[in-house]
Protein backbone atom coordinates (compact mmCIF):
# COMPACT_ATOMS: atom_id res chain seq x y z
CA UNK A 1 0.00 0.00 0.00
CA UNK A 2 1.49 3.64 -0.85
CA UNK A 3 1.99 5.83 2.21
CA UNK A 4 0.18 8.36 1.57
CA UNK A 5 -3.16 6.31 1.61
CA UNK A 6 -2.65 4.96 5.04
CA UNK A 7 -2.37 8.60 6.72
CA UNK A 8 -5.55 9.88 4.36
CA UNK A 9 -8.74 9.16 5.72
CA UNK A 10 -10.42 9.35 2.37
CA UNK A 11 -8.86 6.26 1.82
CA UNK A 12 -9.31 4.31 4.47
CA UNK A 13 -11.98 1.13 4.38
CA UNK A 14 -15.49 2.18 4.63
CA UNK A 15 -16.21 0.01 7.49
CA UNK A 16 -13.40 1.40 9.57
CA UNK A 17 -13.74 5.28 8.71
CA UNK A 18 -17.35 5.11 9.59
CA UNK A 19 -17.07 3.18 13.59
CA UNK A 20 -18.20 7.02 15.03
CA UNK A 21 -21.28 6.81 12.64
CA UNK A 22 -22.28 3.69 13.54
CA UNK A 23 -21.97 4.09 17.24
CA UNK A 24 -24.30 7.35 16.85
CA UNK A 25 -26.70 5.54 14.24
CA UNK A 26 -27.35 3.23 17.08
CA UNK A 27 -28.06 6.36 19.52
CA UNK A 28 -30.26 7.48 16.91
CA UNK A 29 -31.86 3.79 16.69
CA UNK A 30 -32.40 4.07 20.54
CA UNK A 31 -34.08 7.41 20.24
CA UNK A 32 -36.44 6.64 17.36
CA UNK A 33 -37.31 3.30 18.89
CA UNK A 34 -37.38 1.92 15.53
CA UNK A 35 -34.06 0.48 14.30
CA UNK A 36 -34.62 1.26 10.52
CA UNK A 37 -35.82 4.71 11.24
CA UNK A 38 -34.77 6.01 7.85
CA UNK A 39 -37.07 3.82 5.99
CA UNK A 40 -39.80 6.46 6.84
CA UNK A 41 -37.96 8.60 3.84
CA UNK A 42 -37.62 7.92 -0.05
CA UNK A 43 -40.72 5.76 -0.26
CA UNK A 44 -39.67 5.31 -4.24
CA UNK A 45 -36.86 3.36 -2.80
CA UNK A 46 -36.30 0.75 -0.91
CA UNK A 47 -34.75 0.96 2.22
CA UNK A 48 -35.06 4.44 1.62
CA UNK A 49 -32.15 4.12 -0.45
CA UNK A 50 -29.90 2.61 1.96
CA UNK A 51 -29.25 -0.48 -0.73
CA UNK A 52 -30.71 -2.64 -2.99
CA UNK A 53 -32.60 0.46 -4.80
CA UNK A 54 -33.24 0.29 -8.47
CA UNK A 55 -32.49 3.27 -10.47
CA UNK A 56 -34.31 2.71 -13.09
CA UNK A 57 -37.69 2.81 -10.70
CA UNK A 58 -36.93 6.43 -10.30
CA UNK A 59 -35.26 7.86 -12.95
CA UNK A 60 -38.08 6.94 -15.24
CA UNK A 61 -39.79 10.03 -13.78
CA UNK A 62 -37.14 12.58 -14.87
CA UNK A 63 -38.01 14.67 -17.61
CA UNK A 64 -36.34 13.22 -20.79
CA UNK A 65 -34.17 16.04 -21.85
CA UNK A 66 -32.02 16.46 -18.13
CA UNK A 67 -30.81 12.78 -18.29
CA UNK A 68 -28.35 10.82 -20.84
CA UNK A 69 -30.16 8.55 -23.17
CA UNK A 70 -30.73 5.42 -20.95
CA UNK A 71 -31.52 1.90 -21.55
CA UNK A 72 -32.61 -0.57 -19.11
CA UNK A 73 -31.48 -4.01 -20.05
CA UNK A 74 -32.23 -6.99 -18.21
CA UNK A 75 -29.67 -9.97 -17.31
CA UNK A 76 -31.31 -12.09 -19.42
CA UNK A 77 -31.93 -9.89 -22.40
CA UNK A 78 -29.99 -11.67 -25.84
CA UNK A 79 -27.74 -9.19 -26.77
CA UNK A 80 -29.49 -8.96 -29.67
CA UNK A 81 -32.20 -6.58 -28.25
CA UNK A 82 -29.77 -5.08 -26.38
CA UNK A 83 -28.38 -3.61 -29.55
CA UNK A 84 -31.94 -2.78 -30.78
CA UNK A 85 -32.74 -0.67 -27.42
CA UNK A 86 -29.10 1.47 -28.19
CA UNK A 87 -30.37 1.91 -32.29
CA UNK A 88 -33.83 3.28 -31.03
CA UNK A 89 -32.45 5.41 -28.47
CA UNK A 90 -29.70 6.63 -30.55
CA UNK A 91 -26.94 5.92 -27.74
CA UNK A 92 -23.49 5.36 -30.06
CA UNK A 93 -20.18 4.35 -28.38
CA UNK A 94 -19.03 5.34 -25.84
CA UNK A 95 -21.22 5.01 -23.50
CA UNK A 96 -21.83 4.20 -19.70
CA UNK A 97 -22.68 0.89 -18.31
CA UNK A 98 -24.00 0.69 -14.88
CA UNK A 99 -25.62 -1.91 -12.24
CA UNK A 100 -29.27 -0.69 -12.05
CA UNK A 101 -28.82 -1.46 -8.18
CA UNK A 102 -25.06 -0.50 -7.54
CA UNK A 103 -23.60 1.42 -4.89
CA UNK A 104 -20.18 3.32 -4.74
CA UNK A 105 -19.37 3.46 -8.29
CA UNK A 106 -18.97 -0.24 -8.03
CA UNK A 107 -18.60 -1.92 -11.30
CA UNK A 108 -19.73 1.31 -13.97
CA UNK A 109 -17.56 1.21 -16.64
CA UNK A 110 -16.76 3.73 -20.22
CA UNK A 111 -17.10 1.08 -22.97
CA UNK A 112 -15.98 1.78 -26.24
CA UNK A 113 -17.36 -0.98 -28.48
CA UNK A 114 -19.97 -3.63 -28.72
CA UNK A 115 -17.19 -6.79 -27.56
CA UNK A 116 -16.55 -4.85 -24.65
CA UNK A 117 -20.55 -4.07 -24.23
CA UNK A 118 -21.18 -7.86 -24.78
CA UNK A 119 -18.29 -9.31 -22.44
CA UNK A 120 -19.70 -7.05 -19.98
CA UNK A 121 -23.12 -8.07 -20.15
CA UNK A 122 -22.03 -11.58 -19.95
CA UNK A 123 -19.93 -11.43 -16.54
CA UNK A 124 -22.00 -8.70 -15.03
CA UNK A 125 -25.35 -11.22 -14.59
CA UNK A 126 -27.65 -8.62 -12.86
CA UNK A 127 -30.07 -5.75 -14.31
CA UNK A 128 -28.30 -2.70 -15.65
CA UNK A 129 -28.37 1.19 -17.23
CA UNK A 130 -26.94 1.96 -20.66
CA UNK A 131 -26.24 5.68 -21.20
CA UNK A 132 -25.15 8.20 -23.43
CA UNK A 133 -21.47 9.30 -22.49
CA UNK A 134 -21.66 13.17 -21.14
CA UNK A 135 -18.73 14.74 -21.83
CA UNK A 136 -19.20 17.70 -19.87
CA UNK A 137 -16.20 18.73 -17.87
CA UNK A 138 -17.46 19.06 -14.71
CA UNK A 139 -19.39 16.45 -12.33
CA UNK A 140 -20.84 17.54 -8.81
CA UNK A 141 -22.87 15.20 -6.26
CA UNK A 142 -24.79 17.92 -4.68
CA UNK A 143 -26.50 16.50 -1.37
CA UNK A 144 -30.09 18.11 -1.49
CA UNK A 145 -33.10 17.47 1.29
CA UNK A 146 -36.88 18.94 2.06
CA UNK A 147 -36.53 19.84 5.81
CA UNK A 148 -39.13 19.15 8.39
CA UNK A 149 -40.70 22.31 7.17
CA UNK A 150 -40.60 21.52 3.83
CA UNK A 151 -38.25 23.69 2.77
CA UNK A 152 -35.74 22.67 0.32
CA UNK A 153 -31.90 22.43 1.24
CA UNK A 154 -28.53 21.40 -0.33
CA UNK A 155 -25.60 21.11 2.52
CA UNK A 156 -23.02 19.30 0.41
CA UNK A 157 -21.79 20.13 -3.06
CA UNK A 158 -18.98 17.88 -3.99
CA UNK A 159 -16.88 18.58 -7.07
CA UNK A 160 -15.01 15.76 -9.19
CA UNK A 161 -11.67 16.03 -10.73
CA UNK A 162 -11.05 12.98 -13.17
CA UNK A 163 -7.69 11.57 -12.89
CA UNK A 164 -5.05 12.99 -15.25
CA UNK A 165 -1.34 12.40 -15.39
CA UNK A 166 1.06 14.80 -16.51
CA UNK A 167 4.48 13.78 -18.32
CA UNK A 168 7.64 15.36 -16.90
CA UNK A 169 10.03 14.04 -20.28
CA UNK A 170 11.99 11.53 -17.94
CA UNK A 171 9.75 9.15 -16.24
CA UNK A 172 7.59 6.23 -18.24
CA UNK A 173 3.93 5.97 -17.66
CA UNK A 174 4.45 2.94 -15.64
CA UNK A 175 6.45 5.15 -12.84
CA UNK A 176 4.74 8.07 -13.11
CA UNK A 177 1.55 5.70 -12.29
CA UNK A 178 3.43 3.73 -9.32
CA UNK A 179 4.22 7.63 -7.99
CA UNK A 180 0.76 8.57 -7.68
CA UNK A 181 -0.87 7.32 -4.92
CA UNK A 182 -4.78 7.54 -6.24
CA UNK A 183 -3.84 5.02 -8.89
CA UNK A 184 -0.61 3.28 -7.75
CA UNK A 185 -2.92 0.04 -6.93
CA UNK A 186 -4.73 -0.22 -10.12
CA UNK A 187 -1.15 -0.43 -12.25
CA UNK A 188 -1.96 -4.17 -13.57
CA UNK A 189 -5.54 -3.11 -14.93
CA UNK A 190 -4.04 0.52 -16.13
CA UNK A 191 -0.93 -1.21 -18.12
CA UNK A 192 -3.71 -3.30 -20.27
CA UNK A 193 -5.71 -0.30 -20.58
CA UNK A 194 -2.62 1.83 -21.59
CA UNK A 195 -0.08 -1.36 -23.40
CA UNK A 196 0.80 0.98 -25.97
CA UNK A 197 2.04 3.97 -23.65
CA UNK A 198 2.88 1.79 -20.72
CA UNK A 199 6.78 1.97 -21.33
CA UNK A 200 7.10 5.38 -23.02
CA UNK A 201 8.52 8.15 -21.45
CA UNK A 202 5.84 11.01 -21.56
CA UNK A 203 7.03 14.54 -22.88
CA UNK A 204 6.84 17.22 -20.69
CA UNK A 205 3.76 18.57 -20.12
CA UNK A 206 1.50 16.33 -21.89
CA UNK A 207 -1.16 15.23 -20.01
CA UNK A 208 -3.08 11.83 -19.83
CA UNK A 209 -6.70 11.28 -18.86
CA UNK A 210 -6.40 8.36 -16.91
CA UNK A 211 -9.76 7.81 -15.99
CA UNK A 212 -13.11 10.02 -17.63
CA UNK A 213 -15.45 8.30 -14.59
CA UNK A 214 -16.02 10.22 -11.49
CA UNK A 215 -15.34 7.42 -9.03
CA UNK A 216 -13.10 8.02 -6.00
CA UNK A 217 -11.95 4.13 -6.53
CA UNK A 218 -10.93 4.51 -9.60
CA UNK A 219 -8.55 7.75 -8.83
CA UNK A 220 -11.39 10.75 -8.41
CA UNK A 221 -10.47 13.34 -6.48
CA UNK A 222 -13.55 15.16 -4.17
CA UNK A 223 -13.36 18.46 -3.75
CA UNK A 224 -15.13 20.85 -1.57
CA UNK A 225 -17.16 22.83 -4.07
CA UNK A 226 -20.01 24.56 -1.02
CA UNK A 227 -18.80 27.68 -2.66
CA UNK A 228 -20.59 27.23 -5.83
CA UNK A 229 -23.90 27.44 -4.28
CA UNK A 230 -26.17 29.34 -5.92
CA UNK A 231 -30.11 29.95 -6.20
CA UNK A 232 -29.84 28.98 -9.55
CA UNK A 233 -28.43 25.24 -8.42
CA UNK A 234 -31.29 25.28 -6.05
CA UNK A 235 -34.04 25.62 -7.91
CA UNK A 236 -32.70 23.73 -10.70
CA UNK A 237 -32.08 20.58 -7.96
CA UNK A 238 -36.14 21.20 -6.70
CA UNK A 239 -37.21 21.27 -10.22
CA UNK A 240 -35.90 18.04 -10.51
CA UNK A 241 -36.82 16.24 -7.70
CA UNK A 242 -40.46 17.38 -7.39
CA UNK A 243 -40.62 14.79 -10.62
CA UNK A 244 -39.87 11.76 -7.95
CA UNK A 245 -42.70 10.64 -5.89
CA UNK A 246 -41.49 10.14 -1.99
CA UNK A 247 -38.58 11.69 -2.44
CA UNK A 248 -37.48 13.38 0.68
CA UNK A 249 -33.26 12.96 0.78
CA UNK A 250 -30.68 12.15 -1.49
CA UNK A 251 -27.54 12.65 -3.68
CA UNK A 252 -27.94 13.86 -7.34
CA UNK A 253 -24.53 13.23 -9.09
CA UNK A 254 -24.81 15.12 -12.33
CA UNK A 255 -22.97 16.62 -15.06
CA UNK A 256 -22.65 20.81 -16.28
CA UNK A 257 -21.18 22.16 -19.22
CA UNK A 258 -19.56 25.24 -17.51
CA UNK A 259 -20.53 26.82 -13.76
CA UNK A 260 -22.86 29.14 -16.22
CA UNK A 261 -25.02 26.13 -16.74
CA UNK A 262 -27.65 26.21 -13.71
CA UNK A 263 -28.27 30.02 -14.53
CA UNK A 264 -28.46 29.35 -18.38
CA UNK A 265 -31.02 26.34 -17.48
CA UNK A 266 -28.70 24.37 -20.44
CA UNK A 267 -26.18 22.45 -20.09
CA UNK A 268 -26.86 19.96 -16.99
CA UNK A 269 -27.40 16.29 -17.34
CA UNK A 270 -28.67 14.15 -14.15
CA UNK A 271 -26.75 10.91 -14.13
CA UNK A 272 -28.46 8.89 -10.91
CA UNK A 273 -29.67 9.83 -7.42
CA UNK A 274 -28.82 7.84 -4.26
CA UNK A 275 -30.79 7.93 -0.87
CA UNK A 276 -30.23 7.88 2.41
CA UNK A 277 -27.06 6.35 2.10
CA UNK A 278 -25.85 9.65 0.12
CA UNK A 279 -22.49 10.89 1.86
CA UNK A 280 -21.76 14.66 1.84
CA UNK A 281 -18.78 13.98 -0.51
CA UNK A 282 -17.26 17.21 0.22
CA UNK A 283 -15.78 15.50 3.49
CA UNK A 284 -13.10 13.63 0.89
CA UNK A 285 -11.56 16.94 -0.06
CA UNK A 286 -7.78 16.41 0.45
CA UNK A 287 -7.05 19.63 2.66
CA UNK A 288 -10.56 18.48 4.66
CA UNK A 289 -9.83 18.00 8.64
CA UNK A 290 -11.03 14.73 10.10
CA UNK A 291 -12.56 15.82 12.88
CA UNK A 292 -15.02 18.44 10.39
CA UNK A 293 -15.49 15.09 8.21
CA UNK A 294 -17.40 13.31 11.06
CA UNK A 295 -18.90 16.60 12.27
CA UNK A 296 -20.75 17.05 8.61
CA UNK A 297 -21.81 13.00 8.94
CA UNK A 298 -23.07 13.12 12.21
CA UNK A 299 -24.84 16.69 11.34
CA UNK A 300 -26.30 14.82 7.89
CA UNK A 301 -27.07 11.77 10.12
CA UNK A 302 -29.33 13.91 12.64
CA UNK A 303 -30.82 15.69 9.28
CA UNK A 304 -32.24 12.02 8.42
CA UNK A 305 -33.27 11.30 12.00
CA UNK A 306 -35.36 14.47 12.11
CA UNK A 307 -36.81 13.56 8.91
CA UNK A 308 -37.94 10.48 9.36
CA UNK A 309 -39.32 11.29 13.60
CA UNK A 310 -41.37 14.22 11.48
CA UNK A 311 -42.85 11.06 8.77
CA UNK A 312 -43.11 8.54 11.92
CA UNK A 313 -45.12 11.22 14.10
CA UNK A 314 -47.62 11.02 11.17
CA UNK A 315 -47.75 7.51 11.66
CA UNK A 316 -45.69 6.70 8.32
CA UNK A 317 -44.57 2.97 8.74
CA UNK A 318 -41.08 1.89 8.95
CA UNK A 319 -39.36 -1.66 7.40
CA UNK A 320 -38.99 -4.04 10.72
CA UNK A 321 -35.73 -5.33 11.36
CA UNK A 322 -36.18 -8.55 9.80
CA UNK A 323 -37.18 -7.68 6.75
CA UNK A 324 -34.10 -5.12 6.51
CA UNK A 325 -31.68 -7.82 7.18
CA UNK A 326 -32.78 -9.66 5.26
CA UNK A 327 -31.70 -7.23 2.44
CA UNK A 328 -28.63 -6.59 4.06
CA UNK A 329 -27.96 -10.26 3.55
CA UNK A 330 -28.64 -10.16 -0.27
CA UNK A 331 -26.36 -7.03 -0.65
CA UNK A 332 -23.52 -8.85 0.76
CA UNK A 333 -24.26 -12.07 -1.38
CA UNK A 334 -24.05 -9.87 -4.03
CA UNK A 335 -21.01 -8.08 -2.94
CA UNK A 336 -19.32 -11.25 -3.32
CA UNK A 337 -20.62 -12.49 -6.65
CA UNK A 338 -19.11 -9.61 -8.28
CA UNK A 339 -15.74 -9.79 -5.97
CA UNK A 340 -15.58 -13.36 -7.71
CA UNK A 341 -16.10 -12.15 -11.13
CA UNK A 342 -14.47 -8.62 -10.89
CA UNK A 343 -11.15 -9.51 -9.23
Amino acid sequence: MHIKRIFKYEFWPFWLFYIPAYCYYFYLAIKAKRWVYFSTLNTCMDYGGAFLSSKNNYLKFIPKNWMPRTVYAQKNDLFEKTQKLLSENNITFPLIVKPDMGERGKNVALIYSEKELENYLLNIKEPVLIQEYISYPIELGILFFWDTNNKPCISSIGVKKFCEIEGNGKDTLEKIVLKNHRIAKRKNILKEKFKPKWQQIIPKGEKILIEPIGNHNLGTTFYDGRKYYSEEMLSWVVECVKNIPGFNYGRLDLKIENWSAFRQNRGVKLLEINGVNSEPIHIYDPNYFILNAYKDIFYHMKIIYLLSKNKMDKKAPTVSLLEFLRGANKVLKKKKISKLLYS
